[in-house]
């Protein structure tokens, strides 16, 4: 009869040479982030019974790489195999110490004064609200982000880092995300126990919102200040959000310092600098520049075409190099945008079973491509001659030092156009408008949305202005 080490001896030499198989067609992430952390259990001759950690994301593992698993299995075996998969039981006993001395045969233990534990209070662990998907690994690092990758990196790698407050800003679709989700998800690899909570500025809001809802019908906010206050990391996505909520505001303020204070790690994120997010209290914007500010600016050429073939990988498809290329040149600002041009020719070829040529992606993606152009033609010139003709005004008149009502609103209008519509600094915007500095800019583009939060005949204006650019 085959002992039971035997048994599990030849069960995991068919799991190495399982595994072995898999190395070589499943992209590096999934193999070594998903498949690598699993272990098989059992082969009943019907089922191989596989066991997984369980801060795993099993469900990811099941959806994407189930049909590799069987296929290997049935490739190393000649035989199909389904799969069960079993969370792996953490041991509750902890053995006994080395140093304890164990009493002879037949001789009672000699009794010893229980010694009082301290009463600890119980830790209750929250969802920490990570995507699983979102890793330092698949990240592409380019010379737009490498300073912003190292300092998550090392944000991360400890929690005594020289730096406890890291601020993350840039253009939407650039990462910033992606590195807030690396940061949680390496920072539970190490120490599973650290309580680590992953949120949006809209998000905050709207549970503060619920909460003091709450709390006049009879509660009170300690579940909402215990769930913020009490975690070890927190990762606060879209700061801008909460631009012009001041008690919203309010509230974060009491929570960043409680966490501060106690020498938490706090990861923060927004489309602009601070100074330049609209409607953040004096005493927020000084608490957020008080640690690490980095940026992820656009991507080359050479970082996006590395992001598609990444993309490629992962998704197992294959696109020529020339639509590569092509894609890489064309869908410049926004990342999420190229990865979604990739995934509609993705779809389109495993449809067709064929890449698709350069001139079917043209027309597969006309409409991309050509709002990246309409955007890329716009230029403060433009936005200055239209605000002119609709104010009847001189372009002179919008970049000189005229300081009429009439004359103000319009330049005001303009800068926050140029802010909104080009690349350009704020300190190339202000040289565009008669030499003026960063601040007017800023100041311009505040009172424009003031207005246009309270006046709809200047939301229609600058919704006309648009239509016109």
């Amino acid at each position: 009869m085959e002992s039971s080490h035997s048994r599990k001896s030849t069960v995991q030499e068919l799991w190495a040479r399982i595994l072995n198989r898999l190395r070589g067609s499943v992209n590096e992430f999934g193999y070594e982030g998903l498949i690598s952390k699993l272990n098989l259990l059992e082969d009943t001759g019907t089922h191989l019974v596989i066991a997984y950690p369980a801060d795993l994301c099993i469900e990811w593992v099941e959806v994407n790489y189930t049909p590799q698993i069987c296929q290997a299995a049935l490739d190393e075996l000649q035989e199909a195999r389904q799969l069960s998969f079993r969370c792996e039981e953490r041991p509750n006993e902890q053995p006994a110490s080395p140093d304890t001395e164990l009493p002879m045969p037949g001789v009672p233990a000699p009794s010893t004064p229980k010694k009082r534990e301290p009463r600890r209070t119980p830790r209750t662990f929250i969802n920490s609200c990570l995507n699983e998907n979102y890793r330092f690994d698949n990240f592409v690092v380019g010379n737009n982000s490498e300073f912003a990758f190292a300092a998550a990196k090392s944000l991360a790698s400890s929690p005594r880092c020289k730096y406890r407050l890291l601020m993350i800003h840039g253009a939407p679709g650039m990462g910033k995300t992606h590195l807030l989700h690396a940061i949680g998800n390496a920072i539970k690899e190490k120490n599973d126990s650290c309580q680590v909570l992953y949120i949006t500025g809209e998000a905050f809001t709207n549970e503060y919102i619920e909460a003091i809802s709450k709390s006049r019908r009879g509660n009170t906010m300690e579940s909402f200040h215990k769930k913020y206050r009490k975690v070890d990391v927190l990762l606060l996505d879209d700061v801008q959000f909460l631009s012009g909520k001041n008690k919203t505001q309010e509230e974060f303020f009491h929570t960043f310092n409680s966490l501060f204070e106690t020498q938490k790690r706090i990861v923060l994120s927004s489309d602009s600098p601070v100074s330049e997010i609209i409607g953040v209290e004096p005493r927020l914007a000084s608490r957020f520049e008080s640690g690490l500010t980095v940026s992820i600016e656009s991507p080359s050429p050479e970082t996006r075409k590395a992001i598609l073939l990444k993309k490629c990988s992962e998704w197992n498809c294959s696109i020529s190099g020339d639509v590569l290329d092509f894609l890489a040149e064309n869908i410049t600002k926004d990342v999420r945008r190229l990865e979604g041009a990739l995934m509609r020719i993705a779809v389109m070829a495993s449809f067709s079973q064929t890449s698709p040529s350069l001139e079917t992606v043209r027309m597969l993606l006309k409409d991309e491509l050509k709002e990246g152009s309409n955007s890329h033609r716009i230029t403060v010139g433009d936005i200055q001659k239209a605000v002119a003709h609709v104010f009847d005004l001189r372009i002179a008149d919008i970049t000189g030092r005229r300081r009429t009502a009439q004359v103000a609103h319009s330049r005001q209008i303009a800068m926050y156009l140029s802010r909104k519509h080009t690349n350009l600094s704020l300190q190339d915007i202000g040289s565009a408008f008669g030499g003026r500095d960063h601040g007017t800019v800023i100041h311009a583009t505040r009172t424009v949305e003031r207005k246009m939060a309270d006046d709809a005949e200047v939301r229609k204006l600058v919704a006309r202005l648009e239509d016109v650019l």
